[in-house]
């Protein structure tokens, strides 16, 4: 519904998440837009899933792998935990992904990473950022409520993309041995082609960046997820697996606390799924599934914290 132009309704949020990340998204409506930083003052919490011996290009499983190293000496899951919660608690300096919302130079750092220009997106000098991590935890578990939320199985994940790719490529490579059309078709063809570039020229004007995001394997309802052992109320993982549950200020990405949690135990990491488990006051057990989306279920949303 809209009046005189504009909506009846305003709608915001108080900031996103990765895109193969779930948990807390706290949106504001009406005039909670404007409250919104209020609402949202106080620390955030996420769970993570991470994996040893590989790095990826955005520093998650969505990424192209660009280094593997062994992680064997790395024996126990406390072995982390000495190096990780002294080093990594306090006030801490990152770099952040480059596959992140930062602007260096008045352009979005993941605009560059997908723009094609490979020794742009090398060169490109990423500040360092102060943050401040209030509390580190490395575990091997995972909670019901945290798997519930959907956490990317990251073995899987890279499976079936494994998978995908190959049935790509060998699609393409049976379409490349096809026996080529006749020469007076191919010239058919090419002005064929011609005259429609020709009339979709102004068109193009203005997209250029358009498909230069990597297209997604995978939407929410069917990308891999960690399920609940039956018997229990958790997950258990064996390494190369850990978990890490971290108490974090704002602007602190989960993302490069992995990566250099890797440099410290003299390996390489990848977060191969995130939770945010609270914002400000918000708690994942009070979160509103997708399924309950509905007037009813959002305005008692809405009520207890009036």
């Amino acid at each position: 519904m809209r009046k005189r132009g504009k909506p009846v309704m305003k709608v915001g949020h108080g900031g996103t998440l990765d895109p193969l990340a779930s948990g807390v998204l706290v949106l504001g409506i009406g005039k909670g837009t404007s409250k919104l930083q209020s609402y949202l003052e106080g620390d955030k919490q996420y769970t993570a899933m991470v994996e040893l011996g590989y790095e990826t290009t955005t520093l998650d499983a969505e990424g192209e792998i660009v280094k593997t190293m062994d992680w064997n000496h790395v024996t126990s899951i406390d072995s982390i935990r000495e190096t990780v919660v002294p080093k990594f608690t306090g006030k801490i300096q990152q770099v952040p992904p480059l596959y992140s919302a930062i602007r260096v130079d008045g352009k979005r750092l993941y605009e560059i990473a997908r723009g094609g220009d490979e020794k742009e997106a090398q060169d490109v000098e990423i500040p360092m950022r102060d943050v401040e991590v209030y509390k580190v935890e490395v575990e091997n578990t995972l909670s019901e409520s945290v798997i519930q939320s959907g956490v990317v199985d990251g073995k899987k994940y890279k499976e079936a993309v494994k998978e995908m790719e190959a049935a790509a490529a060998a699609a393409a490579a049976e379409k490349a041995a096809a026996a080529p059309p006749p020469a007076e078709d191919v010239q058919e063809l090419n002005d064929e082609a011609n005259n429609t570039a020709g009339k979709k020229k102004k068109k193009r004007r203005g997209n250029k960046n358009k498909g230069t995001k990597k297209k997604s394997f995978f939407d929410e309802s069917t990308v891999p997820t960690v399920q609940c052992d039956s018997t229990t109320d958790t997950t258990s993982f064996e390494l190369p697996l850990f978990t890490l549950n971290v108490s974090c200020g704002g602007g602190t990405y989960i993302r490069s606390i992995v990566r250099d949690i890797g440099y410290e135990m003299d390996t390489v990491a990848t977060m191969t799924g995130l939770v945010r488990t609270k914002q400000g006051p918000f708690l994942l057990e009070d979160a509103l599934r997708k399924e309950d989306w509905n007037a009813d279920k959002i305005y008692e949303a809405m009520t207890k914290i009036e």
